[in-house]
Order: structure tokens, then sequence, then C-alpha cells
């Protein structure tokens, strides 16, 4: 299974349609700040999933803060980041304690805007920067099969 990983769109919804478009993902996981985008890439892609959070800029959401799923047999804990101070904690030693409490094998996070792959204590940390603005727009492809992943960042 392929996963589109998208984050902090901040009303630039153009870069994931495109994406969408080149990259055909079974899934996609958005990480908040851009609520009214992904209704927007529901709109141009009606049968493809969406897991969407909430972000710190996504006032009057009705959307979850965090999402823990198991996509075939991987632990996903998703969260804009804001809330497990991934701009304070060089570390992330907040952002791995609620994931490794939620069971997770991986944990999505946005809202620095910077892209960052690594593993740390046990959890692979997956930030695809931001999709929508800056001067090195990116995402995340995700590929999971049967228990396993792999994570990959791309440029714009």
């Amino acid at each position: 299974m392929k996963a589109c990983v998208f984050s902090d769109s901040h009303g630039l919804v153009g870069h994931m349609i495109s994406v969408i478009k080149l990259e055909k993902p079974d899934i996609c996981f958005f990480l908040g700040d851009g609520e009214r985008d992904v209704i927007r890439l529901e709109e141009h892609f009606p049968d493809l999933p969406i897991y969407s959070v909430r972000g710190n800029c996504d006032f009057n959401s009705d959307l979850q803060r965090l999402i823990l799923c198991n996509v075939e047999g991987v632990i996903i804990f998703a969260t804009h980041g804001h809330l497990s101070n991934v701009k304070y904690e060089d570390d992330f030693r907040t952002l791995i304690y609620q994931a490794k409490e939620a069971g997770a094998d991986i944990a999505l996070f946005g809202h620095t805007h910077y892209q960052y792959l690594a593993e740390k204590d046990g959890i692979t940390l997956l930030n695809p920067g931001t999709v929508g603005y800056g001067y090195y727009p990116g995402y995340a492809i995700l590929n999971i099969e049967n228990g396993t992943f792999s994570a990959e960042l791309r440029t714009i």
C-alpha cells in the first residue's frame, strides 16, 4: 500500500493535487494546517481515503488532534505536532513518548515546515515538511506491506 503524507498546506492545495496525480497513492495522511484544503482534495479524489488531523491553524475544526490506525499491520500515530512540542524539543521526547504509549511503529507529524525522517528509541519519526509554501515544499511517501514499511522524503 502506498501512502502520500502531507502537512501545512495553508491554503495552497495545488501541490497536493499534482502529487496525488503523479504518485497515485492508495491512501493519504494530512497532518494539519489546511483543513479546507483537505475538503478540496476530497472533491478532486472522492474515492481516495484521506486521514486528517487538526493543526494549530485549523480554527474551529472538528478534526481529531491525533489519529492512531493500523494499516496492514503497521501502527501509525499521526498528529500535527504542536501539542507534542516538536518545535521546542530537538530530541522529540514528547512525541516519542506519546507514540510509544500508543504502541505505534511510526509517528507522523508536521508543524515545523521542515522535512525530517529518523528512527529514535524504536519509533520512526516522519515529518513531510510543508506542502504549501516555503523554499522547499515537499511531501513523503510511505510504503506499507505485510507489517513492514519504508518511508521517503520528496520535494516538489
